[in-house]
């Protein structure tokens, strides 16, 4: 009676095993494929020098691929090349094509091309969120964000400011002439300041002196300024109104313009999505293949 007992015991525990295996194996079989946690294409060295990476030149891009990023973008031709935003499907960008009616405002487009672009895939999931606290400034939480971070942060999400210091880039660095070299080239207008308005901002925040190491790609996201320090790119998107719902992404209808941050701009509120560098991959999922036409401007 025992080992008959013993044997159904057996039984049971070796069912249990093959059917939790199993439940393992299916969940192993309908999981999604890994998404990368952040993407770069291009290289910001290439802007800062003014050059247009020549595997790039004839590429597109689909900002529906892409759930938020940030860097130059241009819709229409290199021409426009500027300040650019992606988020809700579209690529925003501050454009730079004085031949157009468009130029200096905001234009955007699903399709864009870029020479350099930091984004996280429209599947990746955000690791933590933050609340941004009122009155801190903008370098402030970088500086938070990169201790708690020490290998970098790209950051993503609605925010109002009690100060927003904006400006844009006027003219398309394809021609040569160094960013930093000639910065009053290309920025010809005064900082904006707009007091309580929103934004949708993204961003990267890491140490600002120290380069984070472990991966190769780093050199292609963080450019060093000429005093040493690191360019944190920090682009807001300018909205018409608080939206109704702040966790959601904008749409086109509520954007009136783009550009970036000064470090210096204050804070009033907002949440932020937190997506560390800890998985960079140079990515070509969001690249249109057999499409070189592009949209036009008018």
């Amino acid at each position: 009676m025992r080992a008959r007992v013993r044997q159904l015991a057996a039984a049971r525990a070796f069912w249990s095993t093959l059917v939790f295996a199993g439940f393992v194996l299916l969940l192993n079989l309908v999981k999604p494929p890994s998404v990368p946690g952040v993407c770069v294409v291009g290289d910001v060295r290439a802007r800062l020098a003014a050059r247009v990476p020549d595997p790039l030149r004839t590429v597109w891009l689909d900002a529906e691929q892409i759930g938020a990023g940030l860097g130059s973008a241009a819709i229409g031709g290199w021409e426009g090349l500027g300040d650019a935003l992606v988020v809700s499907g579209q690529a925003y960008v501050a454009s730079t094509r004085n031949d157009t009616p468009v130029y200096q405002n905001l234009v955007h487009d699903r399709r864009f091309q870029s020479s350099n672009l930091v984004y996280v895939p429209s599947a990746a999931r955000a690791r933590d969120l933050v609340r941004v606290e009122p009155g801190l400034s903008l370098d402030a939480l970088w500086r938070q964000l990169a201790a708690r971070y020490p290998g970098g942060v790209l950051v993503a999400g609605t925010v109002q400011w009690q100060r927003l210091q904006r400006y844009a880039m006027t003219r398309p660095p394809i021609d040569g002439l160094s960013i930093f070299e000639h910065t009053t080239h290309y920025y010809t207008q005064p900082m904006e300041t707009l007091s309580g308005v929103w934004t949708y901002l993204v961003g990267i925040a890491a140490h600002p002196r120290a380069m984070p190491t472990g991966n190769r790609l780093y050199v292609k996201l963080f450019a060093r300024r000429p005093d040493g320090s690191l360019d944190l790119p920090a682009h807001v998107l300018v909205l018409k109104a608080m939206p109704a719902e702040p966790t959601r992404a904008p749409t086109a209808e509520e954007t009136v313009s783009v550009g970036r941050a000064a470090s210096s701009s204050l804070l009033a509120g907002g949440l932020l999505a937190l997506y560390p560098l800890e998985d960079v991959t140079a990515c070509e999922d969001a690249f249109v293949s057999g499409n070189t036409d592009g949209p036009a401007l008018p």
